[in-house]
């Protein structure tokens, strides 16, 4: 089968590696994958053999570019594609103008990476979203926020999680004390874990304050920062300077460590004890997913998909969001009842394996994208 996958972002984070596993994945079941994309894209640096061809864009304006959309209809013509995934919501606009004026029969299959955020019952997003043949939300509160705040039909939508590529994952497989060495870490008290870009919005410093008070009260604990800044990002910069001028002048350096971010992730998940996610909101959240498939006693905020996930707390410790005191409460209380934290890490595990795999989520996209 002939697929377009569309997607214009110049980026290279979640949604682009997610995007580029599901197409290894497609691939892998016969599909003939064409990626459009920007020739300013970070994607195509990193692909093997999951394209059949590549095909660029130009994408002058977020709203209303036909100029672009006669281009890519051209491409998409040329290419014989008749069905593209989207994945990215900057793009519903482009291929919705495309399937208006040129291709009336493309049909389009959306896979949600984003909140909606707003209302958007407007005639203008009702028209792109009508373009949309199948909508695929990750989640089921993302699927209950699109029928509140649009006009798009309930049944042409298909709660699908994104999967955690377990083959990546458990690639490299080391014992705590093998992890803590490549890592450069002496750590003689409870490990806490937190991973991403260092950020306001990740909030990496609640954690580090939360730990300090539990240190202040007596009960020891370490913090594994494991990220970096983006390089470009002032506010990223400076939110980093900020965090480690907060270790040093709390003379908290024997018990914060930092780690810059690296691709083999299994040295950050057995080396801890105890896995935190402070961030602002995360719309899904895979490491969080990728802390239940190691087994890990999970702290998190009570916002977005985590609440989701993490069962309402029946898969890992939930706090209010950026409420230093209860992140705090919560720390000591999954330390303080560390073997009913490990059987609970256990049934997380057990609902990663059952719901979160690649393999799960390719099923369900490859059933859909030939019934959509």
């Amino acid at each position: 089968m002939n697929l377009g996958i569309l997607i214009t972002s110049t980026g290279w984070g979640g949604l682009e590696m997610n995007t580029l596993k599901l197409a290894r994945l497609l691939t892998q079941k016969g599909y003939r994958i064409t990626l459009f994309t920007q020739e300013q894209s970070s994607l195509p640096k990193h692909v093997s053999n999951e394209f059949f061809n590549i095909v660029f864009i130009k994408k002058n304006r977020k709203y209303f570019d036909f100029s672009s959309a006669k281009s890519l209809s051209i491409a998409l013509k040329s290419n014989e594609i008749s069905q593209v995934l989207l994945v990215d919501n900057k793009d519903i606009d482009l291929l919705s103008w495309v399937k208006r004026f040129y291709i009336r029969s493309l049909r389009i299959v959306y896979q949600q990476h984003m909140q909606l955020g707003i209302n958007k019952k407007d005639m203008l997003h009702t028209f792109r979203f009508k373009s949309i043949n199948r909508w695929i939300s990750p989640l089921n509160y993302l699927k209950d926020e699109l029928t509140v705040r649009t006009h798009y039909p309930i049944e042409r939508v298909s709660v699908i999680p994104i999967g955690v590529d377990t083959d990546k994952l458990f690639q490299n497989k080391y014992s705590k004390e093998e992890a803590l060495v490549l890592l450069n870490i002496q750590s003689k008290h409870p490990l806490v874990g937190i991973i991403g870009r260092i950020s306001e919005k990740k909030g990496q410093l609640l954690v580090v304050q939360a730990a300090k008070a539990l240190i202040d009260e007596g009960k020891l604990v370490e913090v594994l920062i494991f990220g970096s800044p983006t390089i470009n990002d002032v506010h990223c910069q400076q939110y980093d300077k900020l965090l480690r001028k907060y270790v040093e002048d709390n003379h908290l350096q024997p018990y914060v460590h930092f780690v810059s971010h690296r691709e083999d992730v299994a040295q950050f998940y057995n080396a801890i004890d105890v896995f935190v996610l402070a961030s602002e909101s995360e719309t899904y959240g895979m490491v969080t997913i990728e802390a239940m498939f190691y087994g890990l006693p999970i702290i998190a905020t009570q916002s977005g998909g985590t609440t989701e996930i993490l069962g309402g707390g029946k898969f890992g410790t939930l706090y209010p969001q950026n409420d230093l005191f209860a992140c705090k409460n919560a720390m000591k209380y999954v330390i303080e009842n560390n073997s009913q934290m490990i059987e609970r890490g256990l049934l997380a595990q057990k609902e990663a394996e059952s719901k979160y795999t690649h393999f799960k989520e390719v099923e369900a996209v490859d059933n859909l994208l030939k019934n959509a």
